[in-house]
């Protein structure tokens, strides 16, 4: 027994043979025979007509990295972006697609599926919807490809040629707060540049990589500062710490040595240290975008759970010499993370920093001689830290 179903063919773009009009629908039977055998060599056959509609949709992609030596290429050092926002505009409504896990920013394309993003002939623009402090590496904030309808591919529809990644990277600064009016002078290779706290005691000035040396009048003296892919937020306590440092060789926590996937409780004795609320996870283990932009190294990082605070801390004094922090979700973009130092039971030192789920920034700490160090979140939102560094005294 043979039946027949009507199947509706969404497409607009079908030439004037192969519509088939019938109460205004475009209407195509399709033979469905209940008896008829499968044969094995139908799903291997030689497909030998290219021109006939193939009547599906495609992922036309913009790829977003974050360029870590901003040299405008999508190379080994380089990261997959999540979050960022792109506009595509041309024949037809307008859409966006933000860029997922990793780093594609996706739009349906076809030429029969009135449904897709993209499902007319004709030029279109993408626009990236570039963060504030944050610059296109690639030089194609904005970009144009021609979309032509090609019966027989998997689309129907393809690119001419079809978009070009884009990379971002962050504009460089380093910032601090001084409870006292400072100035500073930052010199690096020939470059100079000075900043004055303002009356909040906030300080910041752009920078760009390499080696600086940060003086003040009211510092001991000067103290280098190394800047390569993020900005930095220099503490307090860096900037009048009067004592070298240890000559104990520092420790680093890259969280990529404890498991290979998923999800798990930092356990007390990692890098012979205490950890106490402290979760590592997978880059990709979970949905928000800071999950993805906040990893500096490997594929691992650590948050506080469930958003409470989160120690670290040691019977014998050690040193917290810094990391790199951010936000898990832009949902909390500019959230304030609170460190505190103890000694014991004594408080000596407190910082705060505001942060983003585009990409870490790095906390120059220099907290000596803690047995405790503490991270609080003001709102209570998970922040994200990588790369933290420790010396054991």
């Amino acid at each position: 027994m043979t039946t027949r179903n009507p199947v509706i063919l969404r497409g607009g773009n079908l030439p004037p043979q192969r519509r088939h009009v019938f109460a205004g629908w475009l209407i195509a039977t399709v033979a469905i025979c209940s008896n008829s055998p499968v044969h094995a060599e139908h799903s291997y056959a030689v497909r030998t007509v290219w021109d006939e509609y193939t009547e599906s949709d495609l992922n036309i992609s913009v790829f977003v990295f974050r360029d870590a030596n901003r040299n405008g290429i999508y190379d080994l050092e380089d990261r997959p972006m999540s979050g960022i926002s792109i506009d595509s505009s041309g024949v037809g409504q307008p859409v966006s697609a933000i860029s997922n896990s990793s780093g594609f920013a996706n739009f349906t394309m076809s030429g029969t599926d009135r449904g897709a993003d993209i499902k007319y002939e004709g030029a279109y623009q993408f626009d990236v919807q570039v963060p504030p402090r944050w610059a296109v590496t690639t030089g194609n904030e904005r970009q144009t490809t021609r979309f032509e309808l090609f019966p027989g591919s998997p689309a129907d529809l393809v690119a001419r040629p079809a978009p070009a990644l884009v990379g971002l990277a962050p504009d460089l600064w380093i910032e601090g707060h001084s409870a006292k009016p400072l100035t500073l002078a930052a010199r690096s290779a020939g470059a100079l540049q000075e900043a004055m706290s303002n009356e909040a005691g906030n300080f910041t000035f752009p920078v760009r990589p390499g080696n600086w040396q940060i003086s003040s009048p009211t510092m001991p003296k000067p103290r280098q500062i190394a800047i390569a892919a993020t900005p930095v937020r220099l503490t307090e306590s860096w900037l009048l710490q009067q004592d070298p440092p240890s000559e104990i060789p520092s420790i680093e926590a890259t969280f990529d040595d404890l498991q290979s996937e998923g999800v798990l409780k930092i356990p007390s004795g990692y890098m012979g240290l205490d950890w106490s609320n402290f979760v590592m996870t997978h880059q990709k283990f979970y949905e928000p975008e800071g999950y993805r932009n906040g990893v500096l190294s490997g594929e691992f990082l650590a948050y506080n759970g469930s958003g409470h605070p989160a120690t670290i801390s040691r019977d014998k004094p050690f040193d917290f010499v810094g990391g790199y922090f951010g936000v898990s979700t832009l949902r909390a973009e500019g959230e304030t993370l609170i460190i505190t130092g103890w000694h014991d039971e004594q408080e000596v030192y407190r910082e705060s920093m505001a942060l983003s789920a585009l990409g870490p920034i790095f906390l120059a700490a220099d907290f000596r001689g803690v047995t405790r160090v503490e991270f609080t979140t003001e709102h209570y939102w998970q922040f994200t830290s990588d790369n933290l560094t420790f010396r054991l005294n």
